[in-house]
């Protein structure tokens, strides 16, 4: 056993200790160590606690665009060509200008009679034309034009004598019941019409294959499903008009015969794999703004225009394409709007918690390389 004099500390001899009680009659014996903590992996610690090879670091942008060297120093033998080999200028290194062939004279000229047949082929998509909007307009006031010169032409055959509402009653007395103003007026009045109906009729189908419960939409229906990876065409306009005047007839009858009405849209059979049907309506931008300025409605204001009422009724269409513009824009400024506010809802949840979950940025702490490089 060995003897310690009470209240010294207890610490390890020294050398010079050892020595310096050499005259003991035991010798000096070295203390034991204590050893060194290992770190050890068991099953109760977690692999989240021990020291991870990667971390987050910030992308550098300006060593990535040469506008800095790196964290270290490249070796000039390789430097050059590195860089040149990257496309990346060094610091201080003129930018290189590229050199473009031109073609000569004779390759013009024999590459000229294909770009006569490429332009014959694209026209008349190749056509320089209008904003739609400015279509609109000017297809718009011609029609107005034209329609204000039959109504001229047509109230000047009216006697002078017949004044107020007796205008559309001797409209047609004196001359004959045609001329060139009756095939103008079908015209003007048949354009309007098929502007309107090509407006109200272009749709597109889209498909719901993960909605089983149906959507809260007048233009959804089920049909059978077709494993068809061509795009959806929608029925022709023909089958579609004829479709809405055989239902129109039918409910009207079965209406005052106190029946029940048709149904419009009939569902594939229960056996049958059907698919939910939305048709959107998408309506073209210079069809829309010319049903605002020269619609039905138009026409037959022109039709009531007279003498004593012409300021009216100009006062009145104007008032009308007014309001059906801005009751146009104001809504495709609402849907623009709701657009963009789903878009920054859904921008704002991934930016604040799927991207830094799913795509954190990292590097690996064993590979000595930088965006400089």
């Amino acid at each position: 056993m060995e003897s310690r004099a009470i209240g010294t500390p207890d610490t390890p001899q020294t050398p010079n200790s050892a020595s310096s009680s050499s005259a003991s009659p035991l010798p000096a014996l070295q203390l034991p160590a204590t050893p060194r903590n290992r770190a050890s992996l068991v099953v109760d610690r977690s692999p989240a606690a021990t020291a991870s090879i990667s971390s987050n670091f910030a992308f550098d942008w300006d060593a990535a665009r040469a506008r800095k060297p790196g964290p270290y120093s490249t070796p000039q033998s390789i430097s050059k060509a590195s860089r040149r080999s990257l496309g990346v200028p060094g610091p201080g290194t003129p930018l290189r200008k590229g050199v473009v062939r031109k073609k000569g004279i004779f390759e013009r000229v024999t590459a000229l009679p294909s770009q006569i047949v490429f332009h014959i082929h694209m026209f008349p998509s190749n056509v320089p034309l209008p904003k739609p909007q400015t279509s609109a307009w000017i297809i718009g006031g011609t029609l107005h034009f034209i329609h204000f010169c039959v109504r001229v032409t047509q109230i000047r055959q009216v006697p002078d004598s017949d004044l107020g509402w007796e205008d559309l009653y001797h409209e047609g007395e004196g001359h004959s019941w045609f001329d060139w103003t009756v095939p103008m007026t079908i015209f003007l009045l048949g354009a309007a019409v098929l502007n309107t109906i090509y407006l109200f009729s272009r749709i597109k189908l889209y498909r719901l294959h993960l909605r089983p419960d149906p959507v809260s939409s007048p233009n959804a229906k089920f049909v059978a499903a077709q494993l068809d990876f061509q795009p959806l065409e929608p029925p022709p306009l023909r089958a579609r008009i004829t479709k809405s005047l055989w239902f129109g007839f039918s409910a009207s009858w079965r209406f005052l015969l106190g029946m029940q009405p048709p149904v419009y849209n009939t569902a594939p059979p229960a056996k049958t794999a059907r698919v939910q049907q939305l048709e959107v309506w998408t309506p073209g931008e210079l069809e829309l703004m010319l049903f605002n300025v020269y619609s039905p409605a138009h026409v037959f204001l022109w039709m009531a225009t007279h003498s004593s009422n012409w300021m009216l009724m100009i006062f009145i269409m104007g008032l009308v394409g007014a309001q059906a513009n801005v009751m146009t824009h104001s809504y495709k400024a609402l849907l623009k709007d709701k657009e963009i506010i789903a878009a920054e809802v859904l921008n704002e949840y991934n930016t604040g918690f799927v991207y830094p979950r799913i795509n954190p940025v990292r590097k690996d702490a064993a590979v000595m390389t930088h965006q400089s490089e």
